[in-house]
């Protein structure tokens, strides 16, 4: 039996040991894609941030880097954004060697005052704090943290859009260091409301034209978050997203959705945000949750934490509106050595895979072992479920395996046939079903390998590897 890396997935990003949440700062730059992110180097529990860096060059097979940034005398490293200042608008770096920037929140341990304040490297690897942080001080507001920067097209300068409490602000600036706000948006008027954190803004385009994307994780109050199995939104932390307009000042929701519109209905995505500097958007998430990520058993591997895989995303008009849509980019090279599997069970021989399925109708995939351990993704007429509560391990914490936290569920968008991509490796399940508008991020940790892919209904499923 396995049992050296059980759990330490093969493409699904991990830190190099110890204490991972989120990504920050993802950028493209010659060539390579750098991804920052929450990083406590000492424990494989969460303690004093800073920021881990890596490079890769497909988005599945990582280099390590040395820490970009440490605490300092402004307080821990907490989460934040990049930006290749092209035109030297802030004046560290030339036009020839343009600084990469990072605009981040210091957050001091003692009273827990967070501010945001940059750094700048001309090798894109050891970055030098600016001299006069923090650029965006704080005045008293709880919960200020989590910058995101973006190009602003209506004024030609540079935005940025941080979690301020309940709403999210924006934030504008002619050198990217000197900030100026410009406008809020409060949350949980149109959708659920609590802290926010780690906000994005980016426009998309569409078949009628541009439309702007407002994405927001968040802590949610006890009111809020459906603990009953059948609710779509049941965690305390969940991310969503907004569709509509930016005016360069602000943001506002002009399509708007009966039901909160979430970029994953699994419980272990969190925190997403996308690649600056790319003409596609590519969105990388936290695929964990807060309320078990301290004591998943990963640790026994070395580390807690690993991020999602790469999800490009388009938007899609829906008969129930604009929805996101996602796919894998850097697993389609490897779709040319898929097989078709055969109704009912197939044998299985590795544990990290990628599945492309057809769906004309209800029909379920399980993974499975001779102990009893399954994991099952369920395509009924009216739902997607994924249920993970009999996976394996699930001692560890108290509601991992119960109803709300081991069934996940989501209202179909697509009711003709449609593609359904499901990658499995080793602790991590993806799937994009109805046709990549229907996402589910979920860990599960069998005891022993699962065994058998089980096919049945009206799905047939190609099988590829993923090493």
């Amino acid at each position: 039996m396995q049992t050296k890396n059980k759990y330490k997935p093969v493409v699904h990003f991990t830190p190099p040991a110890n204490w991972m949440n989120d990504p920050n700062g993802m950028v493209y730059v010659n060539g390579r894609y750098h991804l920052f992110y929450q990083y406590y180097p000492a424990a494989p529990n969460w303690g004093p941030m800073h920021w881990g860096h890596a490079v890769s060059e497909d988005l599945l097979h990582w280099e390590h880097l040395p820490v970009a940034l440490y605490p300092d005398e402004l307080g821990c490293i907490f989460s934040g954004s990049c930006v290749l200042d092209r035109a030297n608008v802030s004046g560290l770096g030339s036009i020839e060697n343009p600084p990469l920037i990072a605009v981040y929140t210091n957050h001091r341990i003692s009273d827990h005052l967070e501010q945001q304040s940059i750094a700048y490297s001309l090798d894109y690897e050891h970055f030098e704090k600016y001299y006069e942080n923090p650029v965006i001080p704080n005045k008293g507001k709880p919960d200020f943290r989590d910058p995101k920067v973006f190009f602003n097209p209506v004024k030609n300068c540079y935005s940025l859009v941080l979690a301020a409490g309940s709403k999210v602000e924006f934030y504008s600036s002619e050198n990217l260091k000197d900030w100026e706000k410009t406008g809020d948006f409060e949350a949980g008027v149109h959708g659920l409301g609590g802290i926010c954190e780690c906000p994005d803004c980016f426009p998309l385009m569409t078949e009628d034209g541009e439309k702007w994307i407002l994405i927001i994780s968040m802590i949610l109050p006890p009111g809020q978050a459906g603990k009953d199995k059948d609710s779509f939104h049941r965690m305390s932390h969940i991310t969503q997203y907004y569709v509509g307009t930016f005016d360069g000042d602000t943001f506002h929701d002009t399509e708007r959705s009966a039901l909160p519109l979430l970029p994953d209905y699994g419980t272990d995505n969190y925190a997403a945000v996308t690649f600056q500097n790319l003409e596609e958007k590519v969105m990388l998430g936290w695929a964990d949750n807060w309320d078990y990520a301290g004591q998943a058993p990963t640790d026994a591997d070395g580390f807690r934490g690993q991020m999602t895989l790469a999800r490009q995303m388009k938007l899609v008009k829906t008969a129930q509106g604009y929805r996101l849509a996602f796919s894998f980019p850097g697993l389609d090279s490897l779709k040319a050595s898929a097989f078709p599997l055969f109704p009912g069970d197939n044998r299985l021989h590795t544990q990290t895979f990628g599945l492309k399925t057809t769906v004309n109708g209800p029909g379920k995939i399980t993974f499975r072992n001779s102990t009893g351990e399954s994991v099952e993704i369920e395509v009924t007429e009216e739902e997607i479920i994924v249920d993970r509560r009999h996976g394996g391990q699930t001692g560890f914490q108290k509601d991992y395996d119960s109803d709300c936290y081991g069934i996940n569920r989501a209202p179909r968008l697509c009711q003709n046939t449609s593609i359904m991509e499901i990658v499995f490796d080793r602790c991590i399940l993806e799937v994009l079903a109805d046709d990549g508008m229907t996402p589910f991020t979920v860990s599960v940790f069998p005891v022993h390998p699962y065994e058998k892919i089980c096919v049945t209904g009206e799905i047939s499923a190609d099988f590829y590897q993923i090493q």
